[in-house]
Parts: C-alpha cells; structure tokens; sequence
C-alpha cells in the first residue's frame, strides 16, 4: 500500500520530470522553406535577396527556396512537409480542398478576369476559335489556373472538357507536344505563354470576358500557420514590401525574369505591359476573395473536375493584418 508521503514524493517526482522535459522541449521553428516559381513576387524575393535580409532583421530564416514548374506539385510538397508556403493560382487551392489537405490560403493578389493565361495553337493551325477545339487533343497541367481557364472558356463556347481529348502535361512536355503536333492546343500561364509565342511562333485564341477574376494565392502548410503564426506574418509584411519594390522597379523584374527564361526583354515588356498597375500585390483574404475561390470550386464540380462540393472558407486564414 502507498503511503501518502511515498504518493507525495511520486508526484513531485512526475512534477519535475515534466518540468524536465519542458526545459529539453525544441523552440519553435524560425526557419522558412519557400516554394517559388519562375515569376511573381516569390520569384522577385529570392533572385533579388533582401527579403532574406529584412527577415533575418526580425529574428527569422534562414529561407530555403525550392522551385517549382506548376502549382500543383508545389501543393504536393505542401502535403507531404516538405514546404512551409508558397504562390499558386485558384485551381491548385480547389484540388488542395477536394483532397483535405491540411493547409491555408494565407494571402492573395487579384487580378481583373482571366489574365495571365491563354490557350495557344500551332501558328499553322486551321483551329481559329474555342469552338472549333472539339475533339481536338488539348494540352495542360491538370490541377493548374490551366484547367480553370480552359473550362471556363469551353463552356462559353458551348463545350464542356469532355468534348476534348486532355492531355495532362508539364510546361515543358507541353511546349515540345505543341511544337512537334502532338497536341492540337495548349492551355498556359506567363511566362511560359510568351515563350511559346516567340520560340515556335504558336498563336494565341481569344478568350471570353469571364466573371470570375484570376486570383493568386499564397498557400502555408497548416502547421506553419497554427505553429509559427509570427514567423508567418513577417514573411507576408516582406512579402507585401516586396511587392511595392517590384511596382516600382519593373526594369530591374523584367531583367530578372529574362536572365531566368532567356526571354527577350522588349517581349517581357509586352508581356508586363498588360499588368498595368497591379503587376504585384498582396492582401489578407476577405469575405470577397473567398467568395470568388468558391465560384471557381463550383465552377470545377460542374466540369467534372473535383468529385465533390468543397467550402472555400474552410481552408482561409484571416490572422494577418497589414504592417503600416
């Protein structure tokens, strides 16, 4: 039988083992592992280097930076913990909801209508508008602002996925695909869309006036937000810094983004031309923005893209207000 005294000492004995083990505990993680792409604000962060610098500043990073050829996989790694945050477009978000993976949208950058992306055919091409896509073997990177895209055209054109033949390819697959005939189309985002254009002369389709913005989102593991919450919110404070440079040194963006692609840089004026004055930008999610992802959710399961209905809400994250 215990004693009282030998019940005192065993629970002063589990008091300081637990006090023990709360000294050994690791302090919360300041580091940063960023996925990037080859444009955007991410993209401008890294190459020119003082975002690390104002981070470090605050007492975070070191930063990682690990690229990426869409949005897709980019959410991949997200799952998997590989990546703490990273830029993707409105589709990937949508896939990321449909399979509960465990993460946020934290930030985003509007943009007015389907901007940045168009489909592209060969420059000999007899296909001359969406309609005319039918049956044809049409290229892009399922699970991309591709897939969203060339949905949303097809169905104001009166056609639906189905009335093509998809093929889902990588950037670079794609390019030589369309290239050498073996798809008929290709769907595409900058700086890939220009490339095409000027490397083998494809053509680009109208598209239709959408009521649906294009929306690139900022997306965090969860544990990155619930974790590191300060970590996070500096990291979108020099995100948003970054941003204002960038719409002020547009020469110094467009250099970068041609050393990175070998675009010619009169073609990426064209190309950044288009942005007027929202090239870069960044913003907390609000009710608006969750209600635009909601419409291209929709918008999906009705394509027969994602088997279920998905809440948009779900998966926001409200927490960061702007630094003055």
């Amino acid at each position: 039988m215990i004693t009282r005294r030998q019940s005192l000492a065993l629970l002063g004995g589990t008091a300081a083992s637990l006090a023990l083990a709360g000294c050994g505990a690791k302090p919360a993680r300041k580091d940063i592992v960023f996925g990037t792409q080859k444009n955007g604000v991410p993209f401008l962060a890294e190459t020119r280097g003082e975002f690390v610098k104002r981070l470090t500043a605050r007492g975070f990073g070191p930063v990682k930076w690990v690229e990426f050829a869409s949005g897709a996989p980019l959410i991949e790694a997200i799952r998997a913990g590989a990546v703490d945050i990273g830029a993707v477009g409105d589709t990937p978000v949508v896939y990321a909801l449909a399979a509960e993976t465990d993460f946020n949208y934290v930030a985003a950058q509007r943009f007015p209508g389907l901007i940045g992306t168009g489909v592209l055919v060969p420059a000999q091409s007899s296909v001359q508008t969406l309609a005319q896509l039918k049956g044809k073997r049409v290229a892009y990177t399922k699970g991309s602002n591709a897939e969203f895209v060339l949905a949303a055209a097809l169905k104001q054109a009166g056609l639906a996925l189905s009335d093509i033949v998809v093929a889902n390819l990588s950037p670079g697959d794609a390019q030589t695909a369309l290239a050498n005939g073996s798809v008929d189309a290709w769907v595409v985002w900058d700086p890939f869309l220009t490339l095409a254009q000027i490397r083998s002369g494809a053509r680009k389709l109208v598209l239709p006036p959408s009521e649906i913005d294009t929306i690139s989102y900022y997306v965090a593991s969860g544990s990155f937000v619930r974790d590191r919450t300060d970590v996070l919110r500096a990291t979108l404070d020099e995100l948003r810094a970054e941003a204002a440079w960038g719409n002020a040194h547009r020469t110094y963006y467009r250099d970068a983004v041609a050393k990175a692609t070998r675009l010619p840089a009169p073609v990426l004026d064209g190309m950044i031309a288009q942005y007027k004055d929202f090239l870069f930008g960044l913003e907390p999610i609000t009710p608006g923005i969750i209600a635009n992802e909601q419409k291209v959710a929709d918008y999906l399961l009705a394509a027969g893209v994602i088997p279920k209905k998905v809440d948009a809400a779900k998966a926001a994250w409200t927490g960061w207000t702007p630094a003055a």
